[in-house]
């Protein structure tokens, strides 16, 4: 029998935080209260994908880190 595949609603929200001097926006992936990472707007076409604290990834699109964050929690969950 196969598993019939579960929609599952990833909710983001944006928040402006001063790091280092420098207003840069973040955007929070939650599932349900769960927080799986953050996406940091770092230059024009540069985007830090941070998850659990941990800088993982450095993406050209904000699209890319979306989809980098979804797939290590749908690997490590």
């Amino acid at each position: 029998m196969s598993k019939k595949n579960k929609d599952i609603e990833v909710k983001i929200e944006e928040t402006e935080k001063k790091i280092n001097g420098k207003t840069i926006t973040v955007s929070t992936l939650t599932i349900g209260k769960k927080e799986i990472g953050q996406v940091l707007a770092q230059e024009a076409k540069k985007f830090a994908v941070v998850i659990d604290g941990r800088n993982e990834a450095t993406v050209k699109t904000l699209d890319e880190a979306i989809e980098y964050v979804i797939r290590q929690w749908n690997l490590n969950d």
